[in-house]
């Protein structure tokens, strides 16, 4: 098998997989990094880097939990408890959690927002496909808490950061669902 065919069936076989089923292990010190410049590889005009990661290690997961308890408190006033509990229980899903954090230059002369914000997924797919090589798999989330003031400042961002997701790594407990593949409305022909 070459090199180029290892490649894509790497790519074709990539798929998330559920936080709950994303345990331990998860990637060392040496394949985290290696991860992150699988990130910086990513197309990036300008070289922008329009976007960060911020590790919650496990210590720090319950001040995640109350930050979303409190964003969904903020949200919902009148949510019943429970519902605001199991908001908080999301900061625990996934072996190793990663917050993706947007650093868009809105007024930049050359490159457009739109760029900046494909620099930022493609680097955030180069990422899952080298957790992928490496025996991991992962997950993106989002959802109100991404957007919540009181979350941006429990994680302490700027002003001109945008919380995007939450990325997820482990190693997968189970094998995920077939997907479909099919891509007839992918591709159109641009006719006269």
């Amino acid at each position: 098998m070459t090199e180029t065919s290892r490649a894509l069936d790497l790519v074709l076989a990539r798929r998330s997989i559920s936080p709950r089923f994303l345990v331990e292990p998860t990637p060392t010190t040496e394949e985290l990094t290696l991860i992150l410049r699988a990130a910086a590889a990513a197309p990036d005009h300008k070289n922008l880097k329009p976007y960060r990661l911020i590790l919650i290690p496990p210590e720090r997961r319950e001040a995640l939990a109350l930050a979303f308890r409190e964003a969904k408190a903020e949200r919902d006033p009148g949510a019943p408890a429970g519902e605001i509990e199991r908001a908080g229980e999301k900061a625990y899903r996934g072996a190793m959690l990663l917050a993706v954090v947007l650093r868009i230059v809105r007024d930049h002369p050359r490159v457009s927002v739109t760029d900046q914000m494909l620099a930022a997924g493609a680097a955030i797919e180069n990422m899952l496909l080298a957790a992928s090589a490496l025996g991991y798999a992962g997950c993106l989330r989002s959802g109100h808490s991404a957007t919540s003031r009181r979350v941006r400042l429990a994680l302490g961002l700027a002003n001109e950061e945008e919380l995007a997701a939450f990325m997820m790594l482990g190693t997968p407990a189970k094998a995920p669902k077939p997907r479909n593949d099919e891509v007839p409305d992918l591709l159109s022909i641009w006719e006269s």
